[in-house]
């Protein structure tokens, strides 16, 4: 448990502390073992989400691994929706929800760069579902979802 509450908070922390400009400038990975390993560890994530309360630490261990290796080697393709996810996971680890919402506005901003419609979907779906109900009004909701 430690060591996932740990891990949640350094991310945030390494989050918050990258400058815009270089989230903004993020090159799309293109190293295929790091690809494959992006997209072994988002299904991961998922999976362990979905086991239970028997494995929701290692979906935060996934989840904060799968920022820092956007944060490290670039854009993938679920990058602004394990964003996204993690911006949800801080909030419910911390209690902080102007982190949550700083973290899914970058991923928001993330997922502008990227073509993947599915990323998209998700990202948006996990923002507006569980995140920014708590700070925007509903009818700010309508455009990003339509």
């Amino acid at each position: 448990l430690m060591k996932a509450v740990v891990s949640v908070r350094k991310t945030v922390k390494m989050v918050k502390q990258t400058p815009m400009e270089v989230l903004d400038s993020l090159p799309v990975a293109t190293d295929p073992s790091k690809l494959a390993i992006v997209a072994f560890l988002s299904r991961l994530a998922e999976w362990s989400y979905v086991a239970g309360e028997k494995f929701i630490y290692l979906a935060l261990l996934v989840g904060t691994k799968t920022v820092k290796m956007t944060l490290s080697y670039g854009l993938f393709e679920w990058s602004a929706a394990s964003l996204s996810a993690f911006g949800v996971t801080s909030m419910l680890v911390m209690g902080d929800v102007d982190t949550s919402q700083y973290i899914g506005e970058r991923a928001l901003q993330m997922q502008e760069r990227l073509k993947s419609e599915a990323g998209k979907a998700k990202t948006v779906l996990v923002l507006y579902a569980h995140a920014f109900h708590h700070v925007k009004p509903l009818q700010s909701f309508s455009k990003p979802i339509l």
